[in-house]
């Protein structure tokens, strides 16, 4: 099968979700990358729309209010499409409340952890958007 290169970006919509200072990172296993939940929208779905329905698909969570911090993109290589795509992911930073209880999607992440924002950046095996969000914001807070 050839290599097929995608034009234009996808769009995904990421949740960076607090909890007593710290942010859940997942491990997705399709690409063996540390990340933040997300997803990609629907067709005609508000991108605030998506956020909120990915973190219930794949966290059981229903949030509100979610705060925009930046984008950031990234190349990413599917292996059974054989596709390169470009993606545009836009980054949320969402609370969790101590009444929310999380029930990870076994397909969305093998592992997770919870963890600063500066343990974050220095993540090594992290996805390429969260690098180029924190290269195009380095005096980036969450608080």
């Amino acid at each position: 099968m050839d290599r097929v290169t995608l034009q234009g970006h996808q769009v995904v919509c990421s949740a960076f979700i607090e909890k007593d200072g710290k942010f859940l990172i997942v491990h997705c296993p399709r690409f063996n990358i540390w990340r933040v939940p997300g997803g990609r929208p629907n067709h005609g779905e508000k991108l605030e729309e998506t956020l909120l329905r990915e973190m219930k698909e794949e966290l059981g969570v229903a949030f509100t209010n979610p705060q925009f911090i930046g984008w950031g993109q990234d190349q990413q290589f599917r292996v059974r499409s054989q596709q390169d795509t470009s993606r545009l992911i836009m980054f949320f930073k969402l609370t969790l409340q101590p009444e929310d209880i999380l029930t990870i999607d076994p397909d969305e992440a093998e592992e997770i952890k919870w963890v600063t924002l500066e343990e974050l950046k220095n993540i090594s095996d992290k996805e390429g958007a969260l690098t180029d969000l924190f290269n195009r914001n380095s005096g980036l807070k969450l608080d």
